[in-house]
């Protein structure tokens, strides 16, 4: 189930000027923590929260940041090279085989039972199909739009796998947006 090689090869990005906060959290409960407690990374502010809650939590029994990686099938990156070589997009033979790491997993104590949670924290406008722009729409806003579909796909996909995954191993596969990390949370998130 640990993923540490992965993490070691793609740490988080410590560049300041990154879109995002990213680093390595120090730990608290190291009980409750499984794999390398100097490797749980976050690549977000909200993956940070959702470290310290995770942590903290009287009801989670034990936690994992990016734990494992299952495969899935990239059905779209390969469009272009398909259409310059007349190949059929739609033939698994032409797809790439990719990994995705998930955030998070959880055992989370419900008193009577432990529910296993793989959690994917995304914010919420990634969840929604992209429209696509008006055929005269410059070609800046016709480029997002590709870049947004293509992403959108793809994540389709590494969930699908995912919840495929979670499934098999007696498990449950959450995407967590802002909505829900702001209800689990509360306050605490909005800072």
């Amino acid at each position: 189930m640990l993923n540490s090689s992965y993490k070691l090869r793609h740490g988080p990005n410590r560049n300041p000027n990154s879109k995002t906060k990213q680093g390595y959290y120090r730990l608290t409960n190291k009980d409750k923590y499984v794999g390398d407690p100097e490797l749980i990374v976050f690549r977000s502010s909200w993956e940070l929260k959702f470290c310290k809650w995770a942590d903290f939590s009287p009801s989670i029994k034990r936690w994992s940041s990016e734990p494992i990686s299952v495969n899935y099938y990239d059905k779209v990156s390969k469009l272009e090279e398909c259409k310059k070589l007349n190949l059929d997009p739609n033939n698994p033979k032409n797809w790439m085989l990719k990994r995705y790491h998930v955030d998070f997993w959880l055992e989370i104590d419900r008193g009577e039972s432990v529910d296993k949670w793989f959690i994917e924290i995304k914010p919420a406008n990634k969840l929604n199909k992209p429209i696509p722009p008006n055929i005269n729409a410059p070609l800046k806003e016709q480029r997002k739009f590709n870049r947004d579909a293509k992403e959108y796909l793809i994540n389709e996909e590494k969930w699908k796998a995912m919840n495929e995954f979670a499934t098999k191993n007696g498990a449950k596969f959450f995407i967590f947006t802002e909505n829900e990390l702001e209800r689990l949370l509360g306050r605490f998130f909005m800072r």
